[in-house]
């Protein structure tokens, strides 16, 4: 068969000579680039070094995918120096063609950019925030500026929160497309034909999608996020509960599970489609990978909500364990963030003298080591999972997930920070053996927890996130944006009953997809599968040192060419089980920790050291447990 991905990255790997001409010459270019990449309107510069030029007519985009698979690009559309604001511009993008007339899925997204001009930090200390060490802060260069997030599908006019023009003076815009490979498409090329026109721009290119045999797993690495279904209704409208559907379905399409505010029976009742699997099928109107499939896990009283066991409390949860369909695993979130609280322990007590209808583990959000928590599931923060928790955790025959994210340690969600971090997520969790990733909240439109701000238009403002111990946030907790607002941000309406992707939420569903490649080369070449993820992952977790950036920003191999690598040692067509993935998974943590050492301690120091000293170690020590103890209050406290 032949390999089509090579035309591509040989093509990104030049300099466009065409491209940086027509730009100089004051027209407009297009080149494409990968999804890994996000840039600014400022960007066209990078835009041009990196990208593939799209002649006027002619040009071949060439990628290849694994059945289960989606593949993302983006065209770039540049307005050079000297040349007018390019005002409309469209792409479309038929669904390519294969062999026996099957097809693949396209869709063109267009990116909307908001303004950048302040950090994520805190007002005590602004070069630290609670996504990072303050060695480890992105810096200001990187991330002034226009930055594009939300995800619009293309045929819905972006007016009200983008007036125009599409592409200033001298700047960029962007077009994202995602190519969805179904589980059940015969291998072989797949051709589309694409058309860009606007105001002096044109391009008319292919796109060849090489598909090949193997299965990519599905949700191979566990990821889930919080929603909060009021959200859904106080800002978009009466349709809530049909977005709510919808919701749950572009999740899923992402390889994540949503996890819903669930304390009563009726909460079940109204999800049961998700819970039985019949929303993600074609017949619910559902596009996408995992046909079928129900969530991997489903929380009861997410963030403590259910309260104390109490015989009512008691009483709710068979009610809502009896309606469960079976299928998804079942876990008690009884406490947040509160090591302190005895609830684990007393619903732990509560079930051991009540048994429920089937097996339900207590989880609890704290970051005391797994094995002196008084419950099933201890979910540490990514300031304190450790490269060695998963196996801790199952010693003392407890599980081990891991919540939100700090650099360098991790990704994480901010939107003043690269999303390449979320994709690193995926990496992470199949290298390190994680079970599990959760991400705190995903439309959290509203700054409505203590210390907050009030509500934000997403589209407009990037501050989404403070708390009352002085922190800020871009862009944290907004991974969907709101298709329709009423109320004061009816403006910015679009018109449309749905939540919208981000650029972020791509990075998560990319990270989780390469999980899966990882796990496919793992099986038939694990020593050169660890190394290859070695080379795009020198550092995380506890290996990372603080005072540096994140490892796989300056790694030696970037994260493209690992997955292109990750592919060529894939040959075996049979599908890997989820038990397999796991064991894979658990034998690259093994040899992990053979190879790559752990940060050192800091070296024990002379006593006589100077007191000056000693007060200025006293002073960063003190600070670094500040913004722990911040980190630990940052949400719904």
């Amino acid at each position: 068969m032949r390999r089509l991905p090579g035309v591509f990255l040989v093509a990104c790997a030049l300099a466009p000579p065409g491209a940086a001409r027509a730009a100089r010459d004051g027209a407009a270019a297009v080149v494409v680039v990968d999804g890994d990449l996000r840039l600014r309107r400022a960007d066209g510069a990078q835009a041009l070094r990196v990208g593939q030029p799209l002649p006027a007519a002619g040009g071949v985009v060439a990628r290849a995918a694994l059945r289960g698979e989606t593949i993302a690009f983006q065209v770039v559309v540049f307005a050079g120096e000297g040349a007018p604001p390019v005002r409309t511009v469209t792409l479309a993008l038929t669904d390519p063609v294969g062999p026996q007339g099957a097809r693949l899925r396209a869709a063109v997204l267009r990116e909307h950019y908001v303004r950048i001009d302040r950090r994520s930090r805190n007002d005590r200390f602004p070069e630290e925030s609670l996504a990072w060490w303050p060695g480890a802060r992105p810096s200001d260069a990187d991330v002034f500026g226009d930055v594009p997030d939300a995800l619009v599908p293309a045929p819905i006019g972006i007016g009200p929160v983008a007036p125009g023009p599409a592409i200033p003076a001298g700047a960029l815009g962007a077009f994202w497309v995602d190519v969805e490979v179904p589980d059940a498409a015969p291998p072989g090329r797949y051709d589309a034909s694409a058309t860009l026109e606007g105001d002096g721009v044109s391009a008319r290119f292919a796109v060849a999608v090489d598909v090949r045999p193997t299965p990519l797993p599905f949700r191979a690495a566990g990821a889930f996020a919080y929603y909060e279904t009021e959200r859904l209704t106080t800002r978009l409208g009466p349709a809530g509960g049909a977005i709510e559907r919808q919701l749950w379905q572009l999740l899923h399409a992402h390889h994540i599970d949503a996890l819903a505010p669930l304390t009563r029976v009726a909460d079940v009742e109204r999800l049961t489609a998700v819970y039985d699997g019949t929303l993600f099928t074609e017949a619910a109107g559902y596009r996408g990978p995992g046909v079928g499939r129900p969530p991997a896990v489903v929380a009861l009283g997410s963030y403590g909500t259910l309260g104390a066991p109490t015989p009512d409390t008691l009483a709710r949860v068979d009610a809502m364990i009896a309606r469960m369909p079976p299928g998804p695993e079942l876990f008690l979130y009884a406490i947040d963030e509160s090591c302190k609280s005895p609830r684990g322990g007393e619903w732990k007590r509560a079930f051991a003298g009540h048994p429920t209808p089937r097996p339900v583990p207590v989880a609890q959000t704290c970051d005391g080591p797994p094995d002196r928590q008084a419950v099933d599931i201890a979910m540490l923060s990514a300031i304190s999972f450790a490269r060695g928790t998963t196996a801790a955790a199952r010693a003392s025959g407890r599980r081990a997930f891991i919540y939100n994210g700090m650099l360098p340690r991790t990704g994480v969600l901010v939107l003043d920070a690269d999303p390449r971090g979320l994709v690193a997520n995926g990496w992470i969790t199949a290298t390190m053996a994680i079970e599990r990733w959760f991400y705190w909240e995903s439309i959290f439109w509203d700054d409505d927890n203590r210390g907050g701000h009030g509500a934000i238009d997403p589209f407009v403002t990037a501050e989404s996130f403070h708390n009352a111990g002085g922190d800020s946030s871009l862009g944290d907790g907004v991974l969907l944006y709101p298709g329709r607002q009423q109320g004061k941000f009816a403006a910015s309406s679009l018109g449309t009953d749905a939540v919208f992707p981000s650029i972020r939420l791509k990075a998560v569903r990319r990270g989780i997809q390469d999980a899966g490649l990882i796990a496919l080369a793992a099986r038939e070449q694990p020593d050169e599968t660890a190394r290859l993820i070695a080379r795009a992952l020198p550092t995380a977790l506890d290996e990372a040192d603080l005072a540096r950036r994140a490892s796989w920003e300056t790694a030696p191999l970037s994260f493209e060419a690992g997955r292109a690598a990750l592919r060529a040692l894939v040959t075996r067509d049979a599908p890997m089980t989820d038990t397999e993935i796991r064991s894979a998974f658990d034998d690259l943590a093994a040899r992990r920790r053979q190879a790559v050492p752990l940060t050192p301690a800091p070296a024990r120091r002379d006593r006589r050291i100077p007191i000056a000293l000693i007060a200025a170690l006293a002073a960063v020590l003190t600070l670094g447990f500040a913004a722990r103890a911040r980190y630990s209050r940052r949400r719904r406290s």
